[in-house]
């Protein structure tokens, strides 16, 4: 069988289609460094997602914690996300758990070092408001680290400041003026 100059001539423009699609996608625009235009600040969604966190709250008649899973909406700056993590636990549980955080108290800041320290600056009404036993305090403390030691994995010491100046206990039971290590209440 003999071709025809006409199929020979369909034969090359068909192939020389398939290698200019074929070149395009490969070093088309947006495909190689030199051709794509850089975005240098980001755009707002990518600032922002949804990220699973554990929340420690109080058992109702124990002393024990449980941990109760939600989905937080996380910004991208490590402060921002620590803060979101600790207004998710503040606003308490969405099951039968109990907040261990005594009524109005907020947290004003949150500092997070490159070498695992977490501070998290609290409102006067974590000291002034507590009531309860060495028990409660346990609770309250150990939700707020194992809080931080489950959502923030780079966290090894959590130190608990109050309207900006440490403090020495919450409720008079545990020393707080020093950080607290994050495997100490695991």
């Amino acid at each position: 069988m003999k071709l025809t100059t006409r199929q020979i001539q369909i034969a090359i423009a068909a192939a020389a289609v398939v290698l200019v699609v074929a070149l395009w996608f490969t070093i088309g625009p947006g495909r190689g460094s030199k051709l794509a235009t850089e975005r240098l600040t980001p755009l707002a969604s990518e600032l922002e997602g949804i990220r699973g966190v554990y929340l420690y709250f109080g058992v109702p008649g124990s002393d024990d914690l449980a941990a109760e899973y939600r989905d937080v909406v996380v910004k991208d700056r490590e402060a921002d996300r620590v803060r979101a993590i600790y207004r998710e636990l503040l606003s308490g549980s969405t099951g039968s758990y109990e907040s261990p955080f005594p009524d109005g108290v907020e947290l004003l800041n949150a500092y997070y070092t490159s070498r695992g320290m977490l501070y998290l600056d609290w409102n006067e009404a974590l000291v002034k408001e507590f009531q309860g036993g060495s028990g409660r305090e346990r609770q309250l403390l150990a939700s707020i680290v194992l809080t931080a030691a489950d959502n923030l994995p780079d966290v090894t010491e959590v130190t608990i400041l109050v309207e900006g100046n440490p403090v020495g206990t919450i409720g008079g039971h545990f020393d707080v003026m020093t950080p607290l290590g994050v495997d100490e209440w695991r």
